[in-house]
């Protein structure tokens, strides 16, 4: 049926329905498919932005309440306060109230709930009482404790207050409490929104906003509680987190994302204008693109309708010879008369003819070129890798390396129940030949000393240059008896070497500390080669502090 209704009509019909069936239709769907997607990819990116700002508002709230009651913490640690005297408490709490701005008061309350000292109210504090108040329960009980917001009995302002014991002799004999202003964790939230008609704001327990710099009354002294009963602020105020799309408290549709917020019993929530967050996302561009197609299929569709009356002949011609190509008939040559772009076609079809059997033969070519090009790119690969663990100067293993060496050495031997061994070697006095010779002759007996240690030690011996003119070696698997013999060999040759350079006959010696030890099983590597090393340079440090050119050894148990 399909075959019939596209493929045996009249060019014209087939190219149209052809065109309508396989292309129109299923760009149709997958358009509408892709819409769909697409809005729920950037519905997704947008809650993944909102997150994101939500989680660090939330980790700043967070983090500004943890270091306030580390602050009242410590502060509860001083003895001017722990003594609950007035006169040793007062001008303490009033230096750390100029030093924090972020508390209204700092207030020390004793164990009965009688106010002792009030930082902002001096006067009337005596005359206060806060037992009725949670956060002094609270707090008496041995917790330190952030209440919800009220109303301040001296400021009758929004206040949060964050409370905590103060101990004396492991006894609870008061509670220092510091009053914070709402728009100090206010300002938290509102100071990152959403863009372009986003909102942050906190809303209490019951659902209320909390927000004094967009709800207060005429005189801006008291905040004003706008409750909310619809989207998040429902959930949140209920103690729930997550994120939804919801009419919110102006009616408006939105991104919302709540988090309810424990440490200042508030949920927040981040809200953005659905519409204007999509089109801020890239709605717009989609809706231009699907214009964009409904335009360009049309104009095609007329394009269609004409073309494919000059279109068959030739591309039959054009089929015909193409065949022949692929049959590896290379040098035909195609000449037809149609419309411009099937002569452009015809001629690039007798280039690619023409081209293809010298190609053929290029590729061939290629394929070898490539072949060395790999082989020679491993080489290089080979010499950065050796470039990377060793030392320019000496060509002898580097500090990084040396290091995993030891490690996998260290573990080695403790699995098999062997003995290693580390070698720390110092050029003595080299300073004084770099100062009296230059540091290019210095370099030059850095390197006849890399190969002396060389013909020194044993091929299962690790040597490395640690910097400077300290060396390493790493001896495994023997008694410490060979490792000093292997040290005493090295001391001994480098005494008795004469360094000549640009006829300078050069003396130098050696003083090298040895440690051993036999790896226990239960030790961890990383501790015995911490041992190992700080022993050798122990040995080392001995060594040298006893006139030099000399062998310290030392086994650890």
């Amino acid at each position: 049926m399909l075959g019939k209704l596209v493929f045996r009509q009249k060019i014209g019909v087939s190219v149209l329905t052809g065109f309508l069936v396989f292309i129109i239709l299923p760009a149709i769907i997958l358009g509408a498919i892709s819409y769909s997607q697409s809005k729920r990819v950037l519905e997704r990116t947008i809650f993944n932005s909102i997150i994101f700002l939500a989680e660090a508002q939330e980790k700043s709230i967070n983090n500004w309440v943890k270091s306030r009651e580390v602050f009242l913490k410590g502060l509860a640690e001083n003895e001017n306060i722990k003594t609950m005297d007035r006169e040793r408490a007062a001008p303490l709490l009033n230096s750390y109230l100029k030093s924090d701005l972020n508390f209204i008061s700092l207030v020390l309350v004793n164990a009965q709930g009688h106010v002792i000292v009030d930082s902002l109210y001096t006067k009337a504090a005596n005359q206060l009482f806060v037992t009725d108040r949670e956060y002094f329960n609270r707090a008496i009980s041995g917790e330190t404790y952030v209440s919800e917001v009220f109303m301040a009995r001296n400021s009758q302002k929004p206040t949060l207050v964050i409370a905590t014991p103060v101990q004396q002799n492991g006894e609870i004999v008061g509670v220092l409490f510091g009053a914070v202003k709402i728009e100090v964790i206010t300002s938290l939230v509102q100071e990152n929104v959403p863009g372009n008609k986003g909102e942050s704001f906190l809303v209490d327990s019951q659902g209320n906003m909390i927000c004094e710099l967009m709800y207060t009354d005429s005189s801006g002294n008291n905040i004003v509680k706008h409750h909310i009963e619809t989207g998040g602020a429902d959930k949140v105020s209920s103690g729930l987190s997550g994120n939804d799309i919801y009419r919110n408290y102006l009616g408006k549709r939105v991104f919302g994302v709540y988090r309810w917020l424990p440490e200042i019993k508030m949920g927040l929530i981040v809200e953005k204008e659905y519409r204007i967050a999509m089109l801020e996302a890239g709605l717009r561009t989609i809706y231009y693109v699907a214009l964009a197609f409904v335009l360009i299929t049309g104009v095609f569709i007329v394009f269609a309708f004409y073309y494919s009356r000059s279109l068959s002949k030739p591309l039959e011609r054009l089929a015909g010879e193409v065949n022949e190509i692929a049959e590896g008939n290379f040098r035909s040559i195609i000449n037809i008369k149609a419309n411009k772009e099937v002569e452009e076609l015809a001629r690039a079809i007798n280039h690619m003819s023409s081209n293809l059997f010298s190609r053929t033969d290029q590729l061939n070519t290629l394929v070898q070129q490539l072949e060395q090009s790999r082989e020679e790119l491993n080489r290089e690969k080979d010499k950065l890798a050796l470039i990377s663990i060793t030392d320019e100067l000496t060509g002898l293993y580097n500090r990084r390396f040396l290091n995993n060496e030891l490690r996998r050495l260290t573990n080695l031997s403790r699995h098999l129940g062997q003995n290693i061994s580390v070698l720390l070697l110092d050029l003595d006095r080299f300073k004084r030949v770099n100062d009296t010779y230059g540091h290019a002759t210095g370099d030059i007996i850095l390197k006849d000393f890399a190969n002396l240690l060389h013909k020194c030690s044993r091929g299962t011996d690790v040597i490395g240059r640690f910097g400077g003119e300290e060396f390493v070696i790493i001896v495994p698997f023997v008694k410490n008896e060979i490792a000093y013999d292997i040290a005493e060999r090295i001391r001994q040759e480098v005494e008795k070497k004469v360094f000549d350079q640009d006829n300078y006959k050069i003396n130098i010696t050696v003083s090298i500390g040895v440690a051993t030890v036999l790896p226990q099983i239960e030790q961890s590597d990383r501790d015995i080669v911490e041992k190992l090393l700080d022993s050798a340079d122990a040995c080392l440090y001995q060594a040298k502090n006893s006139g030099r050119n000399k062998v310290v050894t030392r086994i650890i148990d």
